[in-house]
This record gives structure tokens, C-alpha cells and sequence, in this order.
């Protein structure tokens, strides 16, 4: 064979630029710290790295939505305790207003702190987020959860959407609850209302309606589940009143129009102000009452309602033999001739329990007496009079009977409200309903940390999956530096005794041994 000396000059470069390759490789790994570098240097150890990777980048993609959903739950969890602490005070005025000592003055001046208390109740449940978004407002984030309508009462603006955040692969967390389901579906001690306007109504600036406050839960509840509907005709300056389900025609006798001033129908009293000719309003009856429409109501309460007697004045009395009149469920029976001295003398004289607290005033005989009861409300029932019976003063139909005829629009059995126990009732539902919201808000607490619970058992999770893949991955990818760098030297060292060995052989040539 014959070796020619370009040949040898040749095989002596290549030999020194694969010694220089393999140096300069193992200087890239050492300072890199990686071992595969490029697919080529590892195909089977690059692909597992491929995958590890994409492990990781979505490891990295559940810890930042488990911190999102830690912070989201843990703003509603701090926010739902600001309203517990403020629904906490509401029920301490609530029940400060029932004191029987306080004052009309007194009872205003809890009515003007309960109003603080429901806007800054308001202003909690607009709680926002980081972003910006409303976090009782369902899906509706960039809405506000409750505003005020034209009446000037909290209705939510909301849906009833639930967000959920993915924190692992299959498992979800819900981040929101919507203030519908919180603060708005809050089970009510006793069927009640909410009244609104039409949103067609004409009147320019628009009319409102009172939220109203229950007067007779007996009388409303026969009523119930039925919504009614109130038209106005401004004109003749008279309302009507329709059964939205039935039709049928609710509308009591006195049934005059005036901006301002209480209706009482069903067992309800409220007020409609500024109406227009045509102009409608929605008594809607539920099962359920928002924590601001229970506020809402014992403000009205604090403000309107009386603390007085009921009081039945009987003005025409001219029994026949053998006619009964139960006050309280006490039974009186009278003869042919009797009085109203005579019905007085006999109310008056009973020593049942069920009429203490009753007596009779009898200033304006012989034309009238008047049936106080401070106890409560006063009942009576004239079932089966014969003769003549007239009374005034009950909450709805009085009794009306002539010649033992029952007369249009009267009732042979009514009640006489005391303002005292309708207020005390008042009293007795708030504080029921606002425990139940109490109730709704803590459940939901309970929730919340039974998210939060899943959320840390899942950050833990993720956080030992990202070490061991982490763990992996450099197994596969890192170098050993003790071991690279005994090879770098010993690449060094070849390659240096290679360059001296090529320098030397290159100086040879053929023709010296010519």
C-alpha cells in the first residue's frame, strides 16, 4: 500500500478536529450542566426529557391556578366574615328595638344605624377581586352584584353561575359562590313579599313602592303562594288589586289613592308613591327573603309601625235573645233589650285569663264603647248574630251584620290589630331570618374550607410530583460534573499530546530517505 504524505497530513487534521469536537463538547456540558444538549447526544434520554418537561410546564400551570383559587376563596372567606360581623350587629339592634322602654325617637334612631348597616352590608356583597371582577356575581363578573332599584331597595344583578378552576388533572375547585344562593335565597321564618314597580310604568320621575311590612301572617297567608298585582289610576285617584294566578279581584273597599300613603290588603301594608294612570306594582310572595329585604323591612317597621292598642269600637249593638259574641274566645250571651253598657259590664267583669289586659272604655256611651287590648291583638266573632252588630277598627273587615244579615265588604269573625304585637312579630321574624342568613353564610364557611383543605392536599401533591419529576429529569439531563471534568481533562491531555505528536510527524517527509 502506498502512503502518500498528504495522507498522513490529512488523517492528522481529522484526527485533531475530533479530539477538538469531543473537547469542546464536553466544555459545553460542563458549562451548561447538561448532559444531553441536543437530541443526538441522547435520543432515547432526549424524548423522556421532552415529556418531563411537559409534566413540568403543566405542574407550573396548576400551582398558579391553585394560587388563584387560594386567593380567590380566601378574599370570599375574609369577606363573608366582615358580613357575619356586620349581621351580628344588625341582630343586636334588632333586638335593642324591641325593648319596650325605647322611645319613638329610640326606635328611629336604630332604624338610622340599621341603614348604615345595610349599605355597608351592600358594599360587601360588591366585594371585587384582583382583576377587578365582583366575586358574588356569578358569571356575571364585570356586573355589580347588587344594586338598588328605583324604590331604593337591594336586588341582585347577578346569575346564578358558580366558578370552577382546574387544579390538577381532574380535579376542580369551585373559586365563587353566587349572591343569589348567599344572601338572596335565605329560607324566611314565615311566608313574606317583595314589592317592585313595573319596569313599564310611565310616571316621570318613576314611582316607587315601599318594601312593606306584614301586618296580619294569617290573612297573608291565604293569599300565598299567589303574587298580586297593583294598578293605579291616578285619575280617579283609586287602586286595584288582581290575584296574579286566580284573577280575582282583591281590591278592598277603601281602595282610594293617595302618593304616600299605606295600603293595607292581604295582611301586607306598603306604599306607592308618585303613580301614573296605569302604572303597576308586584307583590310577590315567597318562601324566602334576602338578608337586605329583612333589613329592609325592619327599618319600615322601626319607622312606621305603632306600638298601640288594639282597639274595637263596637257602635251598634242590638242582639236579639240567644246571641253570642266571643271576644278572645271568651263567649258572652245576650237577651233581647241588652246595651252596649250591658256588653261593657260583661267584658269588663270576666275574670278570664284570655281577657286580661282587656278592658272597656265607655267615655262615649250610649253611643259607642271602645275594646282595647294591650296584650295583643283583640279578636272578635259574631257567628250566627241574629241581631244587630256594627264594629270599627279591624285591620281588614269589620264586623257588619243588620237584622242578622251579613253587609257587603264585613266579616262575622275579624281581628283588631295591636301595634305592639305586630311589632314584637316583627321583631321575632327579623331575628329568625337574620339567623338563617347567619346560617347560609356559614355553610357556605364550610364549604370554603373544605375547598381550601382540597386546594393545600393538592398544592402538596403538586409539589412533591414537581420534585420527583424534577428529580428525573435531571438524571436524564444533567451532567456529572466530577465525572465531565475528569473527562475534559483527559480530553485536554489527548488532544495537547496529539497537536505536539501531528507537529512532529508533520515535519517528516518521503524525500528524507531519499
Amino acid at each position: 500500500m502506498r502512503i502518500s504524505s498528504q495522507q498522513i497530513f490529512s488523517g492528522g487534521v481529522n484526527r485533531l478536529q475530533d479530539l477538538n469536537t469531543q473537547l469542546q463538547k464536553t466544555q459545553q456540558q460542563v458549562s451548561t450542566g447538561k448532559r444531553v444538549i441536543n437530541p443526538s447526544d441522547d435520543p432515547v434520554a432526549a424524548a423522556r426529557i421532552l415529556k418531563l418537561d411537559q409534566e413540568k410546564a403543566q405542574i407550573d400551570q396548576f400551582q398558579r391556578g391553585i394560587d388563584l383559587a387560594q386567593n380567590r376563596l380566601q378574599q370570599e372567606e375574609s369577606t363573608l366574615a366582615d358580613i357575619t360581623d356586620v349581621i351580628q350587629r344588625v341582630r343586636e339592634l334588632t333586638v335593642q328595638a324591641g325593648n319596650g322602654a325605647l322611645s319613638d325617637s329610640d326606635r328611629r334612631s336604630v332604624a338610622s344605624e340599621l341603614r348604615e348597616r345595610l349599605e355597608q352590608l351592600g358594599g360587601l356583597a360588591n366585594t371585587r377581586d384582583a382583576s377587578g371582577e365582583y366575586i358574588f356575581s356569578g358569571f356575571k363578573g364585570s356586573t355589580e352584584a347588587f344594586t338598588k332599584n328605583v324604590s331604593g331597595d337591594w336586588v341582585y344583578q347577578g346569575d346564578e353561575g358558580q366558578r370552577k378552576l382546574e387544579i390538577d388533572v381532574g380535579v376542580s375547585v369551585a373559586i365563587s359562590d353566587n349572591g343569589k344562593g348567599l344572601f338572596v335565597d335565605v329560607a324566611s321564618n314565615n311566608p313574606t313579599f317583595f314589592a317592585e314597580a313595573s319596569s313599564g310604568n310611565t310616571s316621570n320621575p318613576p314611582a316607587t313602592i315601599s318594601s312593606g311590612m306584614m301586618l296580619d301572617q294569617e290573612v297573608f297567608n291565604g293569599v300565598y303562594p299567589d303574587d298580586l298585582i297593583i294598578e293605579v289610576d291616578a285619575t280617579a285617584g283609586t287602586y286595584t288589586v288582581t290575584n296574579r294566578s286566580t284573577g280575582a279581584d282583591l281590591t278592598p273597599t277603601n281602595n282610594a289613592y293617595v302618593s304616600g300613603e299605606s295600603i293595607q290588603v292581604a295582611g301586607i301594608q306598603f306604599e306607592i308613591t308618585g303613580a301614573a294612570d296605569g302604572d303597576k306594582f308586584m307583590i310577590k310572595t315567597a318562601d324566602k327573603q334576602s338578608m337586605f329585604g329583612t333589613i329592609e323591612k325592619l327599618i319600615y317597621g322601626l319607622e312606621n309601625q305603632p306600638k298601640t292598642p288594639a282597639v274595637a269600637t263596637v257602635n251598634n249593638f242590638a242582639p236579639q235573645a240567644g246571641d253570642t259574641l266571643t271576644v278572645n274566645g271568651v263567649s258572652f250571651t245576650f237577651d233581647a233589650g241588652d246595651t252596649l253598657s250591658d256588653l261593657a259590664d260583661a267584658i269588663n267583669a270576666s275574670t278570664d285569663e284570655a281577657l286580661a289586659g282587656v278592658r272597656v272604655d265607655t267615655a262615649n256611651l250610649p253611643g259607642s264603647i271602645a275594646i282595647e287590648s294591650v296584650n295583643g291583638d283583640l279578636e272578635m266573632d259574631a257567628s250566627g248574630w241574629a241581631g244587630d252588630l256594627t264594629t270599627d277598627g279591624a285591620k281588614f273587615q269589620d264586623i257588619d251584620i243588620a237584622g242578622g244579615t251579613l253587609q257587603p265588604d264585613s266579616a262575622a269573625s275579624t281581628r283588631y290589630a295591636s301595634g305592639q304585637q305586630t311589632f314584637d312579630e316583627l321583631i321575632a321574624d327579623s331575628l329568625a331570618n337574620l339567623d338563617n342568613a347567619q346560617e347560609s353564610i356559614l355553610t357556605t364557611q364550610t364549604q370554603i374550607g373544605g375547598r381550601l383543605n382540597a386546594v393545600d392536599s393538592t398544592r402538596e401533591f403538586l409539589t412533591d410530583s414537581s420534585v420527583y419529576t424534577e428529580q428525573i429529569r435531571s438524571e436524564l439531563r444533567d451532567v456529572d460534573y466530577a465525572e465531565a471534568i475528569s473527562r475534559l481533562s483527559f480530553q485536554s491531555f489527548v488532544l495537547e499530546a496529539s497537536q505536539q505528536s501531528f507537529a512532529r510527524v508533520s515535519q517528516l517527509s518521503l524525500f528524507d530517505r531519499l
